[in-house]
């Protein structure tokens, strides 16, 4: 019986907490917004927290139904490696009318939007598009989203919310599927568990905000990972009844990367000899990014070109060479099918245990390149999340200080009381902490005594 782990279990239940939490403290800040953008961005925030309320909930049920006494499913063959997917270029197209875009008349209605992307328990948000009107022809969020410990059967679903600007801010009800959902799962997440999720969900009703609606859907798999950017299908939801009634394409454009695990770190290294046509010749290899690159020295790995690369596709095997045909000890073949052509390559290793170490890494490589398919045909770059804050400058911009000139010239030989306290103060920034510390009265001359002109030399006799 496969049995869930108690301390995945507590994160997932620790998780929720943090969500009831999130929930409690967004449903309080709605109440006290003042204008409809703080509004906006509070909603769309309780919005997520209820998705991901549901996800932990379904995936705590999964687990306990696996308690219960469902058949074990997992077997001893090799997994695939985990990857991480970054989501970046979103562009989402608008079909206005031609009297409403081009002619400038017609629906003036304004929109916001913003999109959820989910794949198993992780699902993140996009920042909100505000005024979204007849002038705009794509929404383009600038968001790059990452993924970690993603298997290649994942799927990955898109959902577009929008609301109209035009509408009065409604009362936020729960969503009738999270209450739906919320009676199925309360019985198999425990008694105390339940009651803080329905307390929470109760509380929620009463809150101001706005109510947001789902407009598109879409979902991406393993098909669609590449290193450009595509075209992806657009689910329009059924809008009839609804106040909403933002023009989408049908399609949306996004760039969907992956880094499998056995793309961005060594599988495993060492010396092996390979068969040549007369004689053997060792070679320290390294299995990488779906390669075998190999180097006449250990030294010589990472900094020049290899000797030769063998290329580890989906259709290469390895064949156990028996004592009978082997003419080395610990051999191996292996089989590589590379532009519709296969190579053999007769190997050896230094020991039987460096034989099974080097076979086993293999074989996972075979299996890994299987399941990611092109993400382990070429390295794809993924780009770094983006910052959830934005970056304040750290450094003054300028002074008063920085305009003035050092030496004196004839244009500001009389300065007011007023120039030279404001010279003072701003100079006060590029001093150091023991020169702030003394007083103004102390740093400047009297105010009988004129600053000395630096371009007079005292005449002495000779």
């Amino acid at each position: 019986m496969a049995k869930a782990s108690p301390r995945k279990d507590y994160d997932i239940q620790q998780k929720i907490d943090f969500e009831i939490k999130m929930r409690d403290g967004i449903t309080k800040i709605i109440a006290a917004c003042s204008n409809d953008v703080q509004s906006l961005e509070a909603s769309r925030g309780l919005l997520t927290s209820n998705a991901r309320m549901m996800a932990y909930m379904a995936e705590l049920q999964r687990r306990r139904t696996l308690e219960r006494g469902q058949p074990n499913r997992d077997s001893d063959d090799a997994k695939p490696c985990k990857a991480t997917l970054a989501i970046s270029d979103i562009r989402i197209p608008l079909m206005w009318k031609e009297e409403d875009h081009i002619k400038n008349k017609g629906d003036h209605r304004r929109y916001s939007v913003f999109c959820l992307w989910k794949i198993g328990t992780e699902i993140y948000d996009t920042e909100m598009i505000r005024n979204v009107d007849r002038t705009l022809t794509d929404m383009c969020p600038e968001d790059v989203l990452v993924f970690n410990d993603i298997s290649p059967d994942f799927e990955c679903v898109l959902e577009v919310y929008c609301y109209n600007m035009h509408n009065d801010l409604t009362i936020a009800s729960t969503p009738k599927r999270i209450r739906k959902k919320l009676n199925t799962l309360s019985s198999t997440m425990g008694r105390s568990m339940g009651k803080k999720v329905q307390s929470s969900m109760e509380n929620g009703e009463s809150s101001l905000g706005v109510k947001f609606t789902l407009i598109a859907t879409a979902k991406l798999n393993i098909e669609d990972i590449g290193s450009g950017i595509k075209t992806h299908n657009l689910v329009l939801e059924n809008t009839e009844n609804s106040p909403v009634h933002l023009p989408l394409f049908g399609h949306f454009c996004c760039r969907l990367g992956a880094q499998p695990d056995c793309m961005v770190q060594d599988v495993i290294s060492g010396y092996l000899s390979f068969q040549g046509a007369t004689d053997w010749t060792r070679k320290w290899c390294v299995l990488n990014q779906s390669k075998l690159q190999c180097w006449t020295n250990q030294s010589d790995s990472g900094i020049k070109k290899p000797d030769c690369i063998i290329a580890i596709t989906k259709g290469s095997n390895i064949a156990h060479r028996n004592g009978s045909t082997m003419q080395k000890p610990n051999s191996f073949l292996l089989t590589c099918l590379e532009e519709d052509k296969k190579t053999q390559y007769t190997i050896s290793a230094d020991s039987k245990s460096e034989k099974e170490r080097w076979i086993s890494a293999l074989e996972q490589q075979f299996v890994d390149t299987g399941a990611w398919q092109q993400a382990c045909t070429e390295f794809i770059d993924i780009k770094s999340p983006t910052p959830k804050r934005p970056q304040f400058p750290t450094t003054r911009k300028g002074s008063l200080y920085d305009a003035t000139s050092l030496k004196g010239t004839p244009d500001n030989k009389k300065k007011t009381h007023q120039e030279k306290n404001s010279r003072d103060e701003d100079s006060a920034f590029l001093d150091s902490p023991a020169a702030n510390t003394r007083s103004k009265s102390k740093s400047m001359p009297p105010k009988a005594i004129p600053y000395p002109k630096p371009w007079i030399v005292k005449e002495t006799g000779v």
